[in-house]
């Protein structure tokens, strides 16, 4: 990748990482997101109200799409530790979890719940840990990746409802939080010092 191209990635990845840690809290104390997102106070509520009012103006598929990824990206490497680095196993497990999302779509409390479409595009992103455990590394492949996600999350969001973009950040970055906390065992400090490790490795690559 150009020093350009990371420059623009890290600002969506950062996004979705700062998004994860505030949702952090809730899952560690094994809140639901309703309840996490209701019962936030200080800075996180302050953080998410925020994000709130901005993906609701944000622009689809320049602003939402690239945190969407990103969180998806996020989720799969928590199932690659959780998976012990096997990717047919990441791949089963989404499978398997895509099903039972499905299944239990009617019963989510959500007018328009994103629950199904960011678990399709972490299945997407987990498709590289079947190629990077050969050693193979396509930019062309990797941006068809993207596309495809990306395709994912357009397709499900209605247009001009600013609450889905709302649903897809929250609804990803629960996934994300929470495939985090079982990577980890529910250890807080290790939690916030992969997320915090990772921020600022992305802050550094982004000055480069």
């Amino acid at each position: 990748m150009s020093g350009s191209t990371v420059r623009a990635a890290v600002g969506p990845q950062l996004a979705a990482l700062t998004l994860v840690r505030s949702l952090m809290g809730g899952v560690l104390e094994r809140k639901g997101l309703e309840q996490t997102v209701d019962q936030a106070r200080g800075g996180v509520r302050e953080g998410l109200l925020y994000m709130s009012k901005w993906a609701r103006g944000a622009d689809l598929r320049t602003e939402i799409v690239p945190i969407v990824c990103a969180l998806g990206r996020t989720t799969v490497a928590a199932l690659a530790i959780t998976q012990d680095d096997d990717p047919a196993a990441v791949t089963a497990w989404l499978d398997v979890h895509a099903r039972t999302v499905r299944e239990h779509q009617v019963s989510l409390t959500a007018e328009h719940p994103a629950d199904s479409v960011v678990v399709d595009v972490a299945a997407v992103f987990a498709e590289e840990l079947h190629r990077t455990a050969r050693g193979d590394v396509d930019e062309a492949e990797l941006e068809a990746r993207e596309q495809r996600a990306a395709g994912l999350v357009i397709e499900w969001a209605r247009p001009g409802a600013g609450r889905d973009h709302v649903e897809l950040l929250l609804s990803g970055g629960w996934f994300a939080a929470t495939m985090l906390a079982y990577a980890f065992s529910f250890d807080r400090d290790r939690m916030y010092e992969y997320v915090e490790s990772h921020a600022r490795a992305l802050i550094v690559a982004g000055r480069r």
